[in-house]
């Protein structure tokens, strides 16, 4: 094998540290800064949107504090219009039982007035057939002498 012979190390040494050399220039002049570069734009794309997401995040905070505050004084508004209406509905039903009592309280008195006035005229009329149907029977006994105006009188006076 000819790499074992020792004739030939030293041209392999030269030739692997040449080689060597040459690819760390190669790698120090070229590839490692093109790296280091990509490297660093990464990180300051990674720091900006760091920073983005921060100050995103902030106003999402803020947006949010603003609707929790809109949505409580919402709820407080509606919670107050609610109070407002069911004292409203329950003066409104007050004053609609009070009127409906004082119309009832007009149609009872009403009807008992036209009660009253019936009585008096079915009573007028049951005195006015009792008169009449005590004339036919006086009449059917024979007693010609009382007369109907009689009898209305002897009513009149036992009714006073």
């Amino acid at each position: 094998m000819p790499q074992l012979e020792i004739s030939t190390y030293l041209t392999q040494i030269f030739w692997v540290l040449l080689t060597f050399i040459c690819f760390w220039l190669v790698m120090d002049r070229f590839i490692i800064p093109g790296i280091a570069e990509t490297i660093d734009a990464r990180k300051r794309k990674y720091d900006d949107y760091l920073l983005k997401a921060e100050r995103v995040n902030k106003k999402a905070l803020a947006s949010l504090r603003r609707y929790e505050e809109t949505l409580a004084a919402a709820k407080a508004e509606a919670a107050a219009q609610i109070k407002k209406n069911e004292d409203e509905l329950k003066n409104m039903i007050a004053e609609r039982e009070e009127d409906i009592n004082r119309q009832l309280k007009e149609k009872i008195a009403e009807s008992e007035a036209q009660l009253l006035k019936d009585k008096k005229a079915a009573m007028s009329k049951i005195e006015e057939i009792s008169q009449a149907a005590a004339y036919a029977v006086i009449q059917k006994l024979g007693l010609e002498t009382v007369t109907a105006e009689d009898i209305r009188n002897a009513a009149e006076a036992k009714g006073k």
